[in-house]
């Protein structure tokens, strides 16, 4: 039963106050056909307004089964008319982008209905209103009569005890009319069935009861048949509950029958959402090169190349080395690496004037057709160079088949080091930054390569100890102590400068006693071992072995090597992925250095690098929010479109919760297109198109970077989402259709 007691309802405009019922006294019951009737304004709409829950009352109570609905939320109102109120309304409130199926699926969706019986079911009712033909057609493309029968097959629907009409024929032909009046009366049973009408006569034959109003006061109660009067049924809350996967389906289905809207949606947060993954892209680009700068342990910091040691300190295997090769970006495994530390300076033969400063790289790294100018090298003294275009350009003639010496300090009187070149490179063919401190690059081949090696050997504790007589001396191996071969001295000699002699030394002085050799990687002891004092031998020109002494004492195993990348885009997440692997027996097997990044600051740095990272932040904080709020502006007009839609959703049973969650739901799906679209346009846009343009911020992010970007697009679409629901329940359902149809 329904009971209406002194209920009374006014309206405000401009600070005037309207009447709209005044001290109501009514009861209803299941089973009667009540026809409302009255003149235009007299507030016949208003009471089957305030009766269903569309509408609100200021005073007087009204009781739902003994219930007061007086103190009745938003929320109890809605689930009020989602349990016991079907609509059926004049101006027919269809949910135009849906087809005539999705109209009267939609209720049966919202009511919890079994899954595998909603088609099934809204296929019979459609069916039964006749309107099987057009089951798939859009609502707008059917005619008024039509409408109204989907309209009344979607109350069927829905099988709830209220019917609420409002004017259902008054858009219609007398003959439609009259076929919808015999459709609600069929429906009617067990219902209580509440029709508002102007024309009496239309609902005479079926009303059992008649009430007519006049200036918001009922002036006459008319039983007219006599029926079995029913309370309506107790309609547990459980029975109702729509399930995640309506959600998701209603939620895609709305987004699916306005194409136009949800791609105009979907490009709209695109375009922003590209915005930010370029503040976020560059400010982990700035991370990465911040901290360029010379550093103390690596001469060459280059950002295209990485440093690979085990964890246990062992030498790798050769299986291990094919692995590093294998690796995304990974151009070159370079072993022996240290001597991509060693700096040289050629001096030309010709013209002292002329010097060339770099480092040396593996010839490995380019190819013939690489070239810009002269050969590749056939003999172990031939080298090519890279440098700038422009000095190419100018120079090229002055620098090819000119022999260039070492300039070093470890120059060994020999024509071992010298150096002539035979082609010259472009240096942008190279897999080295432009970025890099040093302007040249000496690319050798293997036979040269191994000779640096011996040149330039150094172990990683930098020293040997030399024990004769309880007298230790040590035997210091730096960045720019030289060793060479000299297979005329004895095995397990090294011949030194006498300068390394405690006391006077003519020709060759000899001590003999244990060499230890303690380094990061091994810990060897050599007995019998002879060091023999040259005093024809100059301090710089470092120690002087036979190959088999070097052999022994200078392993030829790796414990390190360098990885040298094609680009220095994405370096990052190499450098991630390789910390992350792992060994059986090792656990994580790297250790990883990046010399780039590997930078001795000071304070003054430290200060530089806090204000760089607050400044990205900044720049981040403010593209993020100015590109909410603006794809915020967007999408509420976009929405505000669909207003009506979401109010006809609350007349059918959805509440408060589920709209909110339809909304976010659409906007996340949103979200979900428009990651992936950027996910996919920044993997698939080559390295070589976008290295040095602002694109490039795209290429650095890392599967956590890709994490956190996608949070970011969820807060902000979340936001969206939040600011427009609170405006959505701002008005009464009434209110919404009302303004939306005016």
């Amino acid at each position: 039963m329904i009971k209406l007691q002194n209920v009374s309802k006014y309206y405000s405009s401009n600070n005037v106050i309207a009447l709209g019922l005044r001290k109501v006294n009514l009861e209803l019951h299941r089973n009667e056909f009540v026809a409302i009737v009255g003149e235009s304004g007299s507030g016949k709409t208003t009471l089957l307004n305030v009766i269903s829950g569309i509408d609100s009352y200021e005073d007087g109570e009204m009781y739902i089964n003994g219930e007061e609905t007086s103190y009745f939320s938003v929320s109890d109102m809605e689930n009020y008319r989602k349990k016991y109120v079907a609509f059926v309304f004049q101006n027919y409130n269809l949910i135009d982008s849906y087809t005539v199926l999705q109209n009267v699926e939609a209720p049966l969706i919202l009511s919890g209905y079994p899954k595998d019986q909603i088609r099934k079911r809204a296929t019979e009712i459609i069916t039964k209103v006749g309107l099987k033909d057009h089951i798939n057609h859009k609502a707008t493309k059917l005619s008024g009569g039509q409408k109204q029968r989907v309209v009344i097959a979607r109350a069927l629907a829905k099988d709830c005890p209220i019917i609420a009409a409002d004017e259902p024929t008054g858009n219609l032909d007398s003959k439609s009319a009259q076929q919808i009046i015999e459709l609600l009366r069929e429906i009617s049973k067990e219902k209580l069935v509440i029709i508002v009408t102007h024309d009496f006569s239309q609902v005479a034959e079926y009303a059992t009861r008649k009430i007519r109003i006049y200036d918001g006061e009922i002036v006459e109660d008319l039983q007219l048949k006599k029926v079995e009067k029913l309370d309506l049924p107790t309609i547990p809350d459980e029975d109702h509950q729509i399930k995640f996967r309506d959600y998701l389906l209603i939620s895609l289905r709305n987004l699916l029958a306005v194409p136009k809207k949800t791609m105009l949606m979907l490009l709209v947060f695109t375009f922003f959402s590209f915005f930010i993954a370029m503040a976020y892209g560059a400010y982990q680009l700035s991370m990465e090169e911040v901290n360029y700068n010379y550093n103390y342990q690596f001469t060459n910091t280059n950002p295209n190349r990485i440093v690979v040691r085990k964890t246990d300190n062992s030498a790798f295997t050769q299986d291990e080395l094919d692995a590093l090769a294998d690796e995304t970006l990974v151009a070159d495994v370079v072993s022996f690496d240290y001597v991509l530390d060693h700096d040289a300076t050629l001096q030309s033969s010709v013209n002292f004037n002329m010097e060339l400063d770099g480092l040396f790289l593996p010839l490995d790294l380019i190819t013939e057709d690489d070239l810009s100018y002269g050969r590749m090298p056939l003999t172990e003294n031939e080298i090519v160079v890279a440098m700038n275009s422009s000095v190419l350009a100018n120079h090229s003639e002055d620098l090819l088949n000119i022999i260039y010496e070492t300039n070093d300090g470890l120059r060994d009187y020999t024509d071992l080091y010298n150096y002539k070149i035979v082609g010259l490179v472009d240096l942008d063919k190279l897999v080295v930054s432009p970025d890099s401190y040093f302007d040249n690059f000496f690319l050798v081949n293997e036979e040269a390569w191994e000779n640096l090696r011996v040149k330039y050997y150094s172990s990683f504790s930098d020293t040997l100890r030399f024990v004769s007589n309880s007298e230790i001396k040590y035997l210091y191996f730096s960045t720019y102590m030289m060793i060479t071969i000299d297979n005329t001295i004895g095995d397990d000699t090294i011949r030194v400068s006498s300068s390394y002699y405690d006391g006077s030394c003519t020709g060759i002085c000899t001590q003999e006693g244990s060499l230890y050799q303690v380094d990061y990687y091994v810990n060897n002891e050599y007995s019998d071992f002879t060091i023999e004092y040259d005093s024809s031998l100059y301090y710089y020109e470092g120690y002087h072995m036979n190959q088999t002494t070097f052999d022994e004492i200078f392993y030829s195993e790796i414990y390190q090597v360098s990885l040298l990348t094609d680009t220095n885009v994405g370096v990052s997440n190499l450098i991630r992925s390789l910390q992350r692997e792992t060994d059986d027996t090792l656990g994580l097997k790297y250790k990883i250095l990046y010399p780039y990044d590997s930078t001795t600051s000071n304070d003054f740095e430290g200060l530089v690098l806090l204000m760089m990272n607050i400044g990205f932040i900044v720049l981040i904080a403010v593209t993020l929010i100015g590109s909410t709020l603006i794809t915020y502006i967007i999408f509420r007009a976009i929405i505000n479109t669909k207003l009506h839609d979401y109010a006809i959703f609350r007349t059918i049973g959805a509440n408060k919760k589920v709209i909110r969650s339809f909304i976010y739901l659409e906007n996340l799906f949103i979200v979900f297109l428009s990651y992936a679209f950027l996910v996919i346009g920044s993997l698939a846009l080559p390295r070589t198109l976008v290295e040095d343009t602002a694109l490039e911020a795209l290429k650095v992010y890392s599967f956590g970077n890709y994490l956190v970007f996608f949070v970011l697009l969820t807060l902000m679409s979340l936001f969206i989402s939040r600011k427009y629901n609170n405006r959505i329940f701002r008005e009464t359902v009434q209110t919404t259709l009302k303004t939306d149809m005016g």
